[in-house]
C-alpha cells in the first residue's frame, strides 16, 4: 500500500500499560496499517501471529537496544523472524558511548551486529536522538562518526524528526543529505514554541519529507510522547495519509 503508515507502540505505553491487548487490537481503527515495536508484553510469538493475523497488521520493525542484541541475538532474531519482521532498530546509545571514542566504538559494534543481520536476511537500523548532533571534537558530531565509520550496506537510518530538529538541525535537510541510508522514518512533530501536537501542527517539513521518502518505499511510523497520544496519534494519521 503506497501510503501505508505504522505506529511506533512505545506512544500508547500507558494505554497498553492498562491493557495492551485491547490496544494493540485497536490500532486499525486509529488509521495504522503496521506496528513498530519497543517491547513484546510478554507475549508468545503464537499470541503475536494470533493478534496480528486478526488486526491484519504486520511488524514494521522493532526496538531492541544494542547490548541486547548483542548478548541476545539468536533468541531475538528467531522471536523476530517468527512474527515476521525484518527490520531490527537500535533505539539509542548507552551513556558511555556517546563520546568521541565511544562513537567510534559504537561504529564498529553496529558494523558487526550489522554484518550479522544482513547474512541473517534482517535490516539493521540507527535511530537518533538529539545527542548525536552536538559536537563532540573539532566542529564533528556523533552523528558524523556514525555515518563516517559504519558501512552504508550494513546499517541504515531510522531518522526521527523531532530528534533531528532538537538537535539543531533542520530534518528535511539532513533527510535529504542522507537519503540513501534513510531506511525508516520517525515521523513526529517538532514545534519551536516546545509545544507536543500531532504531525502537521508543528515546524516540520512533512510535504517534502514523506513524497521523498514514499517515493524509496521507506516505511512512515508515527511517534508520539506527550498526553492525549490515542487522539493525536489518530490525527497524524488522518495528516500523513493526505501527503
Amino acid at each position: 500500500m503506497p501510503n501505508s503508515l505504522a505506529l511506533q507502540l512505545y506512544s500508547l505505553r500507558h494505554e497498553t500499560a492498562a491493557n495492551a491487548e485491547s490496544v494493540v487490537r485497536s490500532v486499525p481503527s486509529l488509521g495504522f496499517d503496521g506496528v513498530e515495536t519497543a517491547g513484546a508484553y510478554g507475549w508468545s510469538t503464537d499470541q503475536w501471529k494470533n493478534i496480528l493475523a486478526e488486526t491484519k497488521l504486520q511488524i514494521i520493525a522493532a526496538h531492541i537496544g544494542l547490548e541486547m542484541l548483542e548478548k541476545e541475538w539468536d533468541a531475538q532474531t528467531k522471536f523476530q523472524r517468527a512474527i515476521g519482521n525484518h527490520r531490527l532498530v537500535v533505539p539509542s546509545l548507552p551513556k558511555n558511548l556517546q563520546t568521541v571514542e565511544g562513537f567510534s566504538e559504537a561504529a564498529r559494534r553496529l558494523n558487526a551486529l550489522g554484518d550479522r543481520a544482513k547474512s541473517e536476511g534482517f535490516a539493521l537500523l540507527y535511530h537518533n536522538h538529539a545527542y548525536e548532533f552536538m559536537p563532540v571534537t573539532d566542529g564533528r558530531c556523533g552523528m558524523d562518526i556514525l555515518l563516517a565509520e559504519t558501512d552504508p550496506q550494513l546499517l541504515g537510518l531510522e531518522v526521527d524528526t523531532y530528534w533531528v530538529e532538537r538537535g539543531g538541525r533542520n530534518s528535511r535537510e539532513f533527510i535529504q543529505q542522507n537519503v540513501s541510508r534513510v531506511g525508516l522514518l520517525h515521523a513526529k512533530e517538532f514545534c519551536r514554541d516546545g509545544r507536543d501536537v500531532p504531525a502537521g501542527q508543528g515546524d516540520v517539513d512533512w510535504k517534502v519529507i514523506v513524497p521523498l521518502l514514499r517515493s524509496r518505499d521507506c516505511p512512515i511510523i508515527v511517534e508520539y510522547e506527550a498526553a492525549n497520544a490515542v487522539e493525536a496519534v489518530a490525527a497524524s494519521a488522518r495528516y500523513l495519509r493526505k501527503l
